[in-house]
């Protein structure tokens, strides 16, 4: 237990750091964000958005087919959980709820947003950011797995830019992005100790990939 507090350390200071901000008027935090806009920032965050959508998930899982069955168990597991929570409120308990967009515009202060040009507005489905809990889902859980704490500082960080960017795209309120990133860590722990709570023969397997071979791939057993 201690072993995953220390590898999910920045990503606990995250959370704390940020948490008094979800009682801060919301739509105040997307217009203080929306004035920060400079061309290059557009850039920067539509392009880091980007990192939090499901060709991240599956691209990443190519890595992961590279390293022992248990943690191909802990990733797979980590991704339904994380999508059970995203489905759970985004299309059942706030179904409909409105993005920032929406909300300003039923507002009649929709004058008050500097929309950044090509970008897609999403209008409902808010709670919570999507793009938020994958890439905390997948940045937590390579944080487990790679047991450095600079690379868990590094992948912290990034998955932060990520969900910040869906605030200053103006796609969700600051809400929606801190239990994106809650929903998203959360999950990853949770896998890491179910799978580690019940091991396996098979957890020390991994696909083996040789293209001088004519079978390409093949299944072997690593050293504990």
């Amino acid at each position: 237990m201690q072993l995953i507090k220390k590898r999910l350390y920045w990503f606990g200071i995250i959370l704390i750091l940020f948490f008094p901000l979800i009682f801060i008027d919301q739509p105040k935090i997307i217009l203080w964000v929306n004035s920060l806009r400079t061309p290059f920032l557009d850039f920067l965050f539509i392009k880091l958005s980007s990192l939090g959508n499901s060709f991240s998930v599956l691209f990443l899982l190519g890595l992961v087919l590279c390293w022992r069955f248990k943690c191909l168990s802990i990733y797979v597991l980590a991704f339904v959980i994380q999508l059970i929570f995203v489905l759970l409120f985004k299309q059942g308990i706030y179904n409909g709820s409105l993005r920032p967009f929406l909300y300003f515009k039923s507002i009649g202060e929709l004058d008050l947003l500097n929309l950044i040009e090509g970008v897609k507005i999403r209008y409902v489905n808010t709670f919570p950011s999507g793009h938020t809990t994958s890439i905390f889902f997948l940045a937590s859980y390579f944080a487990l797995i790679l047991k450095k704490n600079v690379s868990t500082f590094i992948l912290a960080i990034i998955a932060l830019f990520v969900g910040f960017s869906r605030i200053y795209l103006l796609q969700h309120f600051f809400i929606d992005v801190y239990f994106g990133i809650l929903f998203g860590t959360f999950s990853s722990w949770l896998a890491y100790k179910i799978i580690n709570a019940n091991k396996k023969e098979w957890h020390d397997y991994r696909i083996n990939i040789d293209i001088r071979k004519k079978n390409i791939f093949s299944v072997i057993k690593l050293e504990s």
